[in-house]
């Protein structure tokens, strides 16, 4: 049975801090809220592709044309999750890496080695990702040779899939990958495609399964989410470019609405949160089918 008050707080959650965005790009000054929590921690955006990690994918995507190297360039994305991380190898190589450099890997994990000894990140914090569960090897090593792999015996799989459900299957064929990173590299995927994929496949995260239960904790998360996306499309109190939620975007709320509902009872954070990027806003790049 669907619990009204975390359903209407939820609700509040994802309306309120979209309008937090929206305020920032019209360049208004703080305070952007009046609600405490929003205004004290930090929250990534309801809409999964204004991040700056995903408007990142479209930098990734741009100028070039053969799918493997654009799928080979999102699984190690997504594996790293550090754009820095890329900037330092479009240096290195005079353009971010392509399939090739996976499979001839030798020269990739020098450059990552040599930058990592130099003192500094090759991963974010974002993901608590093992790339090789049970092994003891390199992190670089294990990152490189699970892309390695994905270009070897996935990607003729993933590029010929024609669903969601397949493309996800052929990702979770490469040890390492798995359903939580499968399904961020696959939303990346459909980002920059010409046509949207289906906008109703999900598969739920941790923390969306968290959120999903204080909503409805009798019903899958993926279903919470499917109803989810429905009603925001019937009542779009939140809209990016005149698009309303897509499931993605709602697995991605309620992953926040679960840090959210915490703060709500036992806030932990009492100075107010500034943000990374502060000033005037870029304006987000978004798919062409959007």
């Amino acid at each position: 049975m669907t619990d009204e008050t975390a359903l209407n707080l939820y609700g509040h959650m994802v309306v309120e801090r979209h309008r937090i965005w929206e305020r920032r790009q019209r360049g208004e000054t703080a305070p952007w809220t009046s609600d405490p929590v929003l205004a004290n921690r930090k929250f990534t955006n309801m809409f999964r592709v204004l991040d700056p990690g995903s408007q990142f994918v479209f930098e990734l995507g741009d100028r070039i044309t053969d799918p493997i190297d654009i799928a080979a360039r999102l699984v190690f994305y997504r594996i790293t999750n550090l754009p820095k991380t890329w900037r330092m190898l479009r240096a290195a190589y005079g353009r971010y890496p392509v399939a090739k450099d996976f499979v001839e890997q030798d020269t990739l994990t020098n450059i990552l080695t040599t930058y990592r000894d130099a003192g500094n990140k090759i991963f974010s914090g974002a993901y608590i990702i093992v790339p090789e569960p049970g092994t003891r090897n390199d992190k670089i090593e294990g990152a490189v040779r699970v892309t390695r792999r994905f270009v070897e015996t996935a990607s003729a799989d993933f590029l010929l899939a024609k669903t969601q459900e397949e493309r996800f299957a052929a990702l979770q064929s490469v040890p390492g990958l798995g359903r939580f990173l499968s399904m961020q590299i696959l939303t990346d995927w459909g980002y920059l495609q010409p046509k949207e994929p289906n906008p109703l496949f999900v598969i739920a995260g941790p923390g969306a399964r968290r959120g999903a239960a204080l909503i409805d904790p009798n019903r899958k998360a993926e279903e919470v989410i499917r109803a989810l996306t429905v009603e925001w499309a019937r009542d779009p109190f939140v809209l990016l470019h005149g698009r309303p939620l897509t499931a993605m975007d709602v697995q991605n709320t309620l992953c926040e609405f679960g840090k959210y509902a915490r703060e709500t009872v036992a806030p932990r954070k009492k100075t107010a949160y500034l943000p990374a990027n502060p000033g005037v806003q870029p304006k987000p790049i978004v798919p062409r089918w959007w």
